[in-house]
């Protein structure tokens, strides 16, 4: 069977943790938009008369409700308006979405784990009884010993009949 046939089945568990980190980072996104374009807005002092900017102003209030007063905000000449709280707002959801994809992530991984080595486990040893007869296992060979080399005799010299004749 061909490895790329082969179906590779994703648990529903994947599919939860992704669908939770989508929905959190497009929350944050959101959150950042509306506070960013409030943050713009502001500065440079936009009619609050106008549809759009009463909108983008009663959501940038609830968003903001819990980092509201943390820095003074600074007012400028013609009524514009420095919020440092918002941009410590769009700071602090941009984390939050961060860490809360690094939560889920590793919650993943560990499902994943616990998974993969309840798969991967040795089957549970057999038990032992009186019906159970056990062969140990057979004791290691020895090493191979080492084989002798032998080599021929040394040759006894050569005696002056035994030369060759181009020597005379």
């Amino acid at each position: 069977m061909s490895h790329q046939h082969s179906v590779r089945r994703v648990s529903s568990a994947y599919w939860i943790s992704r669908a939770i980190i989508v929905f959190v980072y497009a929350f944050a996104i959101a959150c950042i938009v509306i506070l960013a374009i409030a943050f713009f807005l502001q500065l440079f002092n936009a009619n609050q008369t106008a549809p759009f900017v009463d909108w983008t102003y009663r959501a940038a209030k609830r968003i903001m409700q819990p980092f509201r007063g943390i820095f003074p905000s600074v007012e400028g000449e013609q009524g514009s308006v420095f919020d440092v709280s918002m941009l410590f707002a769009m700071f602090m959801y941009g984390l939050l979405a961060l860490g809360l994809h690094a939560l889920i992530a590793w919650i993943d991984r560990k499902i994943s784990s616990i998974r993969y080595d309840s798969m991967w486990q040795p089957a549970a040893a057999p038990a032992t009884g009186p019906d159970v007869v056990t062969i140990a296992a057979p004791a290691p060979a020895p090493p191979p010993a080492a084989p002798v080399v032998t080599s021929p005799p040394p040759r006894p010299p050569a005696s002056s009949e035994e030369l060759p004749s181009d020597r005379r």
